[in-house]
């Protein structure tokens, strides 16, 4: 339904032009990736248009290469992308007390007209 993409070593984040389910990246510099290290990558998922009923469930899926470019990745804004490294990789996702997750979907509801 909808995607989001992010360079690792892209993850700094202004603080001051980031809001609740809108981070703003300025890119301006690379940030190298400690292996072993935790860290917070917030990315910011691209609106989508849906009809959710009682019962339905999402699937988040992530993965760490780049997708292929199709109709539906050309829809995306160009700063969408950024160039892979060329060299496997792998990360550890945790997902405990110690080290939440969350995704931040703009639901909205709407009530049926009589």
């Amino acid at each position: 339904m909808t995607t989001a993409y992010l360079k690792a070593s892209h993850r700094e984040l202004d603080e001051e032009r980031t809001t609740e389910g809108d981070p703003y990246h300025p890119h301006a510099r690379a940030v190298p990736v400690e292996p072993g290290r935790f860290e917070e990558y917030v990315l910011r998922v691209y609106p989508f248009g849906a009809t959710f009923l009682p019962g339905h469930k999402l699937v988040v899926e992530l993965s760490n290469g780049e997708p292929l470019a199709d109709a539906h990745n050309a829809l995306l804004p160009p700063d969408a992308f950024h160039l892979p490294v060329g060299r496997p990789v792998s990360h550890k996702i945790y997902r405990d007390a110690a080290h939440p997750s969350r995704i931040v979907l703009p639901f909205t509801r709407t009530v049926p007209s009589s």
